[in-house]
């Protein structure tokens, strides 16, 4: 069947305004009959009283016939008065009733010609049936009802009585005494009984989203009801506006064949074979399943307006739907609702229930329609109080309503005609803005083609009221365009993301990426832009930038460095004017420069962005001032919209779209109107304002509805195709025993019309635009994935890329402002050559560290690079101890490797001073080269690289080295020795020596404000960003992990790091780096020269510093020995080794020994023959004392002596070692049991007097300058302390007690620096 389009012209026949209320003037109250004055009352009771004193008083009889006068006089005047009264109220009675008889009589007249007037115009705007059939062939009548019309969808059904206007009798004051007149009342109640309700007027029942409508009656009569009903509303209602439905079961369908017919009752969305669907089921469950995608929609819509915004008339926008359910005889069904907080008259539905009683209404019911054969009685119950009419019903039979519905058939209403009567309700086709048949079909070679002047950059998005495209034009008012920039304001719910989504789609839709690039933010963090990220035009799509004070830096400086970029492009173009003289210049003279596309940047909720980086503001102004030449186009989009907030900027946003705002100073402020606060709460509606000249309203496009395939055409015809149409639904449907639809959440998960675009658009094959936001640094990377890929080879395994001597890749740079991204490389041979990685805890320190000490080894080999480590911190350093590049590494518990480490730092410095000096060597560059002629070969590697991880203990905890490192820093940097510290603060490094650091980077802080770089950009560092680094040069930069399995996984750095040092180092066949070596714990005898190296001096240790052995000149240097220590440190194994010693290289007559061992520790460690004499106690010790110094006193010269007796050391007889063990013990209560041994230890050397003297640290303060101790000291004796508790104090200058190892100790020896040795140990040699 062909079908017809009608023209739908305005309305000619409009419904008259509702009658008002009225009130009729309330009649006036009865007079009262006997009322007077006061005087009135009076004047007979003093005319009595005076002529009663008159003549009781005054006896003269003519006094007395006066008084008789008056009385007389009195009477007749009170007499007059009463009736005169009583005619009076008669009098005003008449009158009022004829005023009042003539005021009715006016309003029965005016009342009455209105009645004439409604009812002419109701017999033209509710014809009867059979007038119908000239209604159809009328165009100016047909359909005429829209949505907004005060009588859609109120539908005639017959002729009779109803009410017509609100008429009621006022109410007058009235009481007991003065009580209305009751003949004036049933007069004007007779008025307002006539002329409240109309007669022989058409009865109309109001079908308009009542819910609920129940035509209750025998079925012949409720079929006649549904007829008149449905024939009257389609008639008067298009298909677009009134939607029919049927739920008729199997054996009642035949009443409704006619129905089909009914174009109302067609599903334009569902098809059964060739033709729409019909919405007639067999029940309401069924019914419900077949339109459940429309009860959805609107559903879904009502949901909308009932979110708690205002004006909840909108839903007076949509279609309806009107249902008729004949379920005679049975009980009513309500039609399923897919939402149960959504009712039927929120979504515009109206349910028509045939029943046979009352009882079997449903629960709640809007209209009820009484029906008994011919009369009809109609109830509204939606009021308090319901509202009822009564009279004929029309008659419609079955074969007046098929002709009917089959004269509607062919008949459809023209699109024009639609959008002409109909408001903007429903989303906007984007691809009917475009001209695009099928989204999923682009013409791109037709939409891409080039445009002419006007129409570049010139986009539709969306409709105006008068359903006519607008259009946004972005170009500069010279060239007739709006922009070149915007704001956009819409208040959440508004569609501003739908809005800005429609106005980007359009523009990539119809330009090319050689014309036009995007960048697209939003701050926080929508979807809104998500799907343009892959598009050929887009430079950037930047989002998530709340609570990321970094990413919105780094917005800000690609911004400013694209709006610089172009710039030079167009001064190095030969000063260009802007760009478009570049485009014709481009396309003309010089195909060989770069394309250069407007911009167009678009940035959602801007007020935020500003918030939370002020500076912004200056970057907008700049952009507003020259953004015209350079061809930026700026879009500033926010929810909520503050003057103050632009500062000036208001001056250059030359179009506004205004969406609908959370207050009227909002609206006020974009508009300069308070429109947009006042449109409808539905998504989409704005208002387009550019300056002064352009002010329209406007519904947006809408680009993310599902995507339903290409517009149903019309196929060609290629035969007669006869086919039977029947009620139901046949052709590919279903079976209706479908199974129960599921109840769950359901959501459109197909494509969407901007995806399956979008999808196109990716795939087109254009060039991309070059990018102006380069995806942030990544949270992590391992090493290979920044350097690039590795070798094996004869330097071993080492990067395939190298640069030039100590420049090594730390990681990936990020430079915005250029719009790159490479790697960092750390270059050791700049500025001073030493560098300063400052962090907070858990910033990455150490990680940097351990990429430094990696990314050496991958570059230069052992011998060009050594790396010493200083773990203060940690212990992260010590998985680099594999690396054969790596000297050594000491932590913090081992304070003798740390020294040790320092020392052995030092000593390769002095060694490369003395080198230098010999060699002439005067620089870096030329040592390197004479290393790489394989020359100097006494040094193990041509720089040193000293790593330091906690940098600020070494003057809290390490005072000793401090000074070392310090000595380091200021003389290294000449000699190709480094230091690379890091530190909690850059204030760990004294004033004084901060100059020494030359590169400075820096991690997260504490307090970013002690930042030495910028302390701005240090406050956008993020806990969470460990590796983020902010370099000297104001760039940030991300640490790459330590590790070359490509894997960014920082659990387990410590074990793959290990693993990678012992490939390197398998690979490594040359010499490794200069060990540190350290005194060992436990010294072997063996490991010191014997008596033939040294026959004169006995080995008793190994020092640190040059880790070669002590020797003790007991009896030329030394003299004598004191040794200071607690228990177990070695003391008295240290007297058993010089004992040994000594008599291994002396004979028994050249040494006896004296032995004072209150512990007992020394009994058998001297042979018999060297034993002069034994003690273990005081006493004992007093006697041998004593017997010593009688022997000692002969050795002293005498007066008789002779010159040659005078000579120092002219003694006879054996040297004399005494060997005290544990002194303290022997001294306890004050006992002085060796002060015999005092007078004489002035002259020891010269009578071969030597002390081994040891003692406990304990007390060893006061215990230092008892006599004996005292005369030991200022005879120049060697000291070593041992292990001993630091609060004892200064023992011997600048040496405190401190805890060592056992047989460790610090020697003071006269004219050396204090040394730190390692005792032997001599266990095994000692006889038990």
């Amino acid at each position: 069947m062909s079908t017809r389009l009608i023209h739908r012209p305005a309305r000619t026949t409009r419904p008259p305004a509702a009658s008002e209320p009225r009130t009729i003037e309330a009649p006036p109250n009865l007079p009262e009959g006997k009322a007077g004055s006061i005087a009135t009352s009076l004047l007979p009771v003093a005319g009595v009283m005076s002529s009663v004193v008159m003549m009781t008083v005054v006896r003269n009889s003519q006094f007395a016939g006066l008084g008789a006068i008056i009385l007389v006089v009195t009477l007749v005047g009170s007499l007059t008065l009463v009736f005169s009264q009583r005619g009076k109220a008669q009098r005003t009675r008449r009158t009022q009733r004829e005023a009042y008889l003539a005021y009715l009589e006016d309003l029965r007249e005016e009342l009455s010609r209105e009645e004439r007037e409604r009812a002419e115009t109701a017999q033209v705007l509710n014809p009867p049936p059979d007038a119908l059939y000239d209604v159809v062939r009328d165009p100016a009548r047909l359909w005429e009802r829209r949505r907004l019309d005060g009588d859609f969808l109120r539908v005639r059904v017959g002729t009779g009585e109803m009410p017509v206007r609100d008429l009621k009798v006022g109410q007058q004051g009235s009481s007991v005494l003065t009580p209305p007149d009751q003949f004036m009342l049933n007069e004007a109640s007779a008025l307002m009984a006539r002329f409240r309700t109309g007669t022989d007027l058409p009865l109309t029942v109001p079908l308009d989203r009542v819910g609920n409508v129940s035509v209750i009656g025998r079925r012949e009569d409720t079929l006649r009801v549904a007829r008149a009903l449905l024939v009257q509303a389609a008639a008067m209602h298009a298909p677009d506006d009134v939607a029919l439905a049927l739920a008729a079961p199997g054996d009642r369908v035949a009443d409704w064949e006619w129905a089909k017919w009914l174009p109302h009752l067609l599903d334009p969305e569902q098809f059964d074979g060739p033709v729409s669907a019909r919405r007639i089921a067999p029940s309401m469950p069924q019914l419900a399943r077949q339109i459940g995608p429309e009860l959805r929609r609107r559903a879904s819509y009502a949901a909308e307006v009932r979110r708690g915004l205002s004006g909840r008339d909108a839903l007076a926008m949509t279609s309806r739907l009107l249902v008729v359910a004949d379920a005679h005889g049975d009980d009513a069904v309500d039609l399923p609702r897919p939402d149960d907080a959504v009712g039927l008259r929120d979504m515009g539905v109206t349910v028509l229930h045939l029943l046979d009683e009352r009882i079997q209404e449903p629960g709640s019911v809007g209209v009820r329609i009484t029906v008994d054969g011919e009369r009809i009685a109609i109830e509204d119950l939606r009021e308090e109080e319901p509202i009822g009419a009564h009279g004929t019903v029309d008659e419609v039979g079955v074969p007046f309503a098929e002709g009917f519905a089959r004269m509607l058939a062919p008949l459809r209403l023209s699109a024009d005609s639609m959008a002409a009567d109909t408001p903007l309700s429903g989303p906007v086709d984007f691809a009917d803005l475009l001209g695009i048949d099928d989204v999923a079909d682009l013409d791109l070679a037709r939409l891409w083609a080039p445009r002419g002047e006007r129409a570049f950059l010139r986009v539709p998005i969306g409709v105006s009221d008068s359903h006519d495209p607008v259009l946004l034009d972005l170009k500069e008012s010279s060239e007739l365009g709006m922009g070149p920039h915007g704001l956009c304001v819409g208040a959440t719910g508004s569609g501003k993301s739908e809005l800005l989504r429609t106005l980007v789609l359009a523009l990539v839709a119809t330009h090319p990426p050689e014309d036009l690039a995007l960048v697209l933010v939003d701050y926080k963090g929508g979807a809104t832009f998500a799907p343009f990220a892959d598009l050929p035009h887009v430079a950037g799509v930047i989002t998530n930038l709340e609570n990321q004070a970094g990413l919105v830096e780094r917005v800000h400086a690609s911004l400013a460095g694209e709006v610089k970029r172009r710039q030079q492009v167009l001064k190095d173009a030969g000063n260009v004017a802007d760009i478009g003289h570049y485009a014709a210049l481009r396309a003309e003279k010089r195909p060989d420069l770069d394309p250069l596309p407007h911009l167009f940047v678009v940035i959602d909720e801007f007020g935020e962005l500003l918030t939370a980086k002020p500076d912004f503001i200056d970057l907008f102004l700049s952009i507003g001032r020259i953004g015209r030449s350079i061809g930026v186009h700026l879009l500033l989009s926010s929810q909520r919209i503050e003057g103050g907030k632009l500062k000036g900027l208001d001056t250059y946003l030359s179009y506004r779209l205004g969406l609908r705002t959370f207050s009227a100073d909002e609206s006020r402020t974009v508009l300069d109107t308070t429109d947009a606060f006042h449109l409808p709460p539905l998504p989409g509606f704005g208002y387009l304002k550019v300056d002064t000249s352009h002010y329209e309203r406007f519904k947006a496009g809408y680009v993310s509805g599902a995507y339903r395939g290409p517009v149903r055409r019309e196929e060609e015809d290629t035969g007669p195709l006869a086919l039977e149409y029947e009620a139901y639904n046949t052709l590919g449907q279903e079976e209706s025993a479908a199974p129960q639809e599921p109840q769950m959440r359901r959501r459109e998960t197909g494509p969407t019309e901007m995806g399956v675009m979008v999808q196109q658009l990716e795939n087109a094959g254009a060039r991309p635009v070059r990018q102006i936001w380069l995806p942030p640094l990544p949270d992590a990377v391992a090493l290979d994935k920044v350097a690039g890929p590795l070798e094996v080879g004869a330097r071993g395994m080492q990067l395939a890329a190298r640069r030039g001597p100590l420049q090594v890749p730390l990681g990936l740079l990020d430079d915005p402002t250029r719009q790159w991204q490479g790697q960092w490389y750390l270059d050791l041979t700049v500025a001073g050559g030493h560098a300063a990685v400052i962090g907070g805890p858990q910033s990455g320190k150490t990680t940097l560290l351990r990429t430094l000490a990696l990314s050496l080894a991958l570059t230069h080999t052992p011998q060009e690079v050594g790396v010493y480590g200083l773990d203060l911190v940690g212990g992260g350093l010590q998985a680099l101890a594999g690396l054969p590049h790596v000297g050594g590494v000491a932590g913090r518990a081992d304070r003798e490797r740390a020294a040790r480490t320092i020392d052995s730092v030092r000593g390769m410095l002095d060694q490369r001073e003395e080198l230098f000096r010999v060699h002439n060597i005067d620089s870096l560059e030329q040592l390197r080269t004479l290393r790489a002629a394989g020359r100097l070969s006494e040094l193990a590697s041509t720089e040193i690289v000293l790593l330091i991880d906690g940098f600020g203990a070494l003057r809290d905890d390490f005072e000793e080295l401090d000074d070392a490192v310090v000595d380091i820093l200021k003389r290294g940097s000449g000699y190709g020795i480094h230091v690379v510290a890091g530190m909690l603060r850059w204030n760990d490094v004294r004033i004084a020596t901060q100059s020494q650091f030359g590169t400075r980077v820096e991690l997260r802080l504490n307090d970013p404000s002690e930042s030495s770089i910028e302390r701005k950009l240090a406050q956008t560092l993020a806990p969470e960003e460990k590796g983020r680094v902010l370099t000297d040069r104001k760039l940030f930069a991300q640490v790459a992990l330590p590790r070359t399995d490509g894997l960014a996984d920082t659990s387990d750095l410590g074990a793959v790091l290990e693993r990678t040092a012992r490939t390197i180092r398998a690979t490594w066949t040359g010499e490794v780096a200069q060990p540190v070596r350290v005194l060992p714990h436990v010294l072997e005898p063996q490991l010191l020269p014997g008596p033939a190296a040294e026959p004169r001096r006995v080995p008793i240790a190994l020092d640190q510093t040059h880790l070669a052995p002590v020797m003790l000149d007991l009896f030329r240097h030394d003299q004598h020995l004191l040794v200071l220590g607690d228990s177990e440190c070695g003391k008295t194994n240290l007297l058993k080794v010089i004992a040994q010693g000594l008599i291994e290289r002396y004979g028994d007559d050249e040494l006896v020994f004296g032995v004072m061992d209150p512990r007992r520790g020394l009994r058998g460690a001297i042979p018999e023959e060297y034993r002069g004499g034994y003690a273990y106690n005081a006493k004992l010790c007093g006697a041998l004392a004593a017997g010593i110094a009688t022997e000692l006193d002969k050795r002293l010269p005498d007066d008789g002596a002779d010159g040659s007796d005078l000579e120092p050391g002219s003694f006879s007889g054996p040297r004399i070692v005494i060997l005290v063990d544990d002194y303290d013990v022997l001294t306890t209560a004050g006992q002085q049991p060796l002060a015999p041994f005092v007078p004489y230890i002035p002259s020891a050397q010269d009578i071969g007097l030597h002390f081994v003297l040891t003692r406990r640290v304990a007390g060893a303060s006061r215990g230092l300058y008892e006599p004996l101790m005292m005369g030991l000291r200022e005879s120049g004796a060697a000291a070593l302390v041992m292990t001993g508790d630091r609060s004892e104090g200064q023992l011997f200058t600048g040496v405190y007690a401190s805890q060592q190892p056992p047989g460790r100790g610090v020697l003071v020896r006269r004219g050396e620096p204090n040394r730190l040795i390692q005792t032997v140990y001599a266990g095994e040699r000692v006889n038990p």
